[in-house]
């Protein structure tokens, strides 16, 4: 299950798609940017988040999600086609990248 999340995970990144999933009981809508592994040796996704249980949000930023927390994903057929304000493609918060915009 977590190396077909990776799969999927990493092919939404190359592609620019926009996902969906559950996380913590949550709905998020995210421009999935980064993939690697953070200082606590935990793999996550850096995204920019556009959408909060389906509403648009005026929190819209930089995430870190924990891949192991994430459920449900769904990979929408929109895509995003820049990157956002503050992406750091060598994110010095990773000790590890495996897929990047």
């Amino acid at each position: 299950m977590y190396s077909t999340l990776l799969e999927e995970l990493s092919r939404a990144v190359g592609a620019r798609l926009i996902i969906q999933f559950s996380y913590n009981g949550i709905t998020y809508e995210v421009e999935p940017h980064l993939l690697g592994r953070d200082m606590n040796n935990q793999d996550c996704l850096c995204a920019w988040l556009t959408n909060v249980s389906g509403k648009e949000t005026d929190l819209n930023g930089w995430r870190c999600f924990l891949l192991q927390d994430i459920r449900d994903l769904r990979a929408l057929e929109q895509r995003f086609c820049h990157t956002r304000p503050g992406y750091k493609p060598y994110d010095d918060s990773m000790t590890r990248i495996y897929y990047r915009t």
